[in-house]
């Protein structure tokens, strides 16, 4: 059976055609079916950060309309691209941040390592590792600001692992963590034998009726519905389910962050995470745990409703204020933002 799904790959290469849907995507149609505060944020522009002869992963930035107070990386969860992330981004502008999204790597409209576009590969956790890298050294400026990452997902245990290349004050918002995700024996046979830029059989691709999820979505259904909407109007957005490889980078990631985060000395706060990573976070110099609002059912916290989101912004947002007045006593205290 793993000698004909083999056959199989070799023949979706030959049909592909020379590029076969790898390459990088930098702009996006704006769904019809969204109202205006999912569109791009004031001042949004796309950009491409590429780390050795890896495929190029795709970023976004905007900034607030006054001073800025720190810079905020955000790594989103697979399956998801920046476009998900527009209205949190918009929040985080108007609270004094200016804030990067960076697609995954092999996901959103980062380019591929494969030419299943909507199959998510990557061969390892390096790629995802030394775009967060690139954007700390090459892009985000060296303008003395802090800088902050907020994972979601696997972009969180991406966070914790890339927490000790953060050489300016900040620290690691790592929001809902993921989980390992067990392959098959079939999975599992298909990796050992060099086919992991494979799905496990069984594993869907994407569709219209049922886009991938990792977890419940939460109880707003307009905010559900983003990601989905975006990747209906914008067929290089489509993602299914991940690869044994992704799978098997996702269970490693899991696994190295559990170990690193104790020795970890940038400050972290980890938000709905399991014991674990609980456990590890008390052992560190300079942890907090949270254990997410009430309220909130889904690990898509950007999506959840106003009440448990707005608390989910709320509690970052307090964790970065004290991280900079802690290297800034004259960092402006939290506003106060009609809540």
């Amino acid at each position: 059976m793993v000698r004909r799904f083999a056959l199989l790959f070799c023949l979706l290469l030959a049909a592909c055609g020379p590029d076969g849907g790898s390459a990088p995507f930098t702009d996006s149609r704006l769904p019809p079916s969204l109202s205006p505060r999912f569109f791009p944020p004031e001042g949004w522009a796309w950009g491409l950060v590429q780390a050795g002869d890896l495929p190029p992963q795709r970023y976004g930035v905007a900034s607030p309309p006054t001073g800025v107070d720190a810079h905020l990386l955000i790594l989103p969860g697979y399956g998801e691209s920046a476009e998900a992330w527009f209205e949190t981004v918009s929040d985080f502008n108007r609270r004094g941040y200016t804030v990067w999204v960076l697609d995954g790597a092999g996901q959103g409209g980062s380019g591929r390592f494969g030419v299943n576009r909507d199959n998510g590969h990557v061969p390892g956790l390096e790629p995802d590792l030394m775009g967060v890298r690139a954007m700390l050294r090459l892009v985000i400026p060296q303008d003395g600001k802090p800088v902050f990452l907020l994972g979601s997902q696997n972009g969180a245990l991406i966070a914790l692992l890339a927490g000790g290349d953060l050489r300016r004050s900040g620290g690691v918002i790592a929001s809902s963590p993921a989980s390992r995700t067990p392959l098959s024996p079939l999975g599992e046979a298909m990796g050992r034998v060099g086919l992991k830029g494979l799905r496990q059989p069984g594993d869907p691709g994407w569709s219209r009726s049922s886009p991938w999820r990792t977890g419940a979505p939460g109880r707003d259904r307009f905010r559900n519905e983003v990601q989905q909407a975006w990747a209906q109007a914008n067929p290089d957005l489509r993602m299914g389910a991940p690869s044994i490889g992704r799978r098997l980078a996702m269970n490693a990631a899991r696994d190295q962050a559990e170990t690193a985060l104790p020795a970890l000395t940038t400050p972290v706060l980890l938000i709905r995470a399991a014991p674990p990573l609980n456990a590890g976070c008390r052992q560190a110099a300079a942890c907090e745990i949270a254990p997410g609002p009430p309220g909130m059912v889904g690990p898509y916290s950007q999506l959840e409703a106003d009440g448990p989101r707005g608390a989910w912004l709320d509690s970052i947002d307090k964790f970065m204020r004290r991280q900079t007045a802690a290297v800034d006593p004259g960092a402006k205290p939290l506003p106060d933002h009609g809540r």
